[in-house]
């Protein structure tokens, strides 16, 4: 056998493997991707231009997730504040109430809120799976709380970041919560 048929042989080999190998793990990452979490979200009337936002998530992946943010998307007027903050200090780490007479609302709040895997659990889903988030929000004057729109930032199972985006409602009844479509944020 000639030699540079046997290069081009063993080239060919490497090649179809990297290829092989690449097919796999996509696939691989692409079953771990599971359903995408369930975002609801109201806002409550606390004051003129004070309203409280309340956001459920649900997760429906195999895989934990971290929520890692909460921005304002529209209108840009809008600000968003985190009822308690976490204060460091010599005597130690303590979590404190906001005040928003004197601390400065923004247009994103950190949250690093950890979401445990879903699990079918005695035939419902399993409490850890979902978390509640609150947080502030600051509107102008003659501004709608339903024409909010916000982004969720979340870390998935394979450490990626994903956005999605939601709008709230209007809060009916001191109990009722509607639901509100969340969809991933396209790039």
């Amino acid at each position: 056998m000639d030699s540079s048929l046997i290069l081009q042989l063993g080239i060919a080999v490497v090649v179809i493997v990297l290829i092989a190998a690449s097919t796999v793990r996509f696939a691989l990452r692409s079953t771990r991707t599971g359903a995408e979490p369930v975002i609801r979200a109201n806002v409550q009337k606390l004051k003129d231009g004070w309203y409280q936002l309340n956001i459920a998530v649900a997760n429906r992946a195999p895989y934990g997730l971290v929520v890692d943010e909460l921005k304002r998307v529209r209108p840009r007027s809008a600000r968003l504040m985190s009822p308690i903050q976490s204060v460091s200090t010599r005597q130690g780490d303590f979590q404190v109430w906001s005040d928003p007479a004197t601390d400065k609302p923004k247009t994103s709040i950190p949250l690093d809120l950890a979401i445990a895997a879903h699990d079918e659990h005695h035939g419902g889903v399993a409490p850890r799976s979902e978390a509640q988030i609150t947080a502030w929000l600051f509107l102008p004057d003659g501004s709608d709380p339903t024409d909010l729109e916000l982004e969720l930032a979340l870390f998935d199972g394979g450490d990626n970041l994903r956005s999605y985006r939601f709008g709230v409602m209007r809060e009916v009844g001191p109990t009722k919560h509607r639901q509100a479509k969340s969809a991933p944020r396209r790039n």
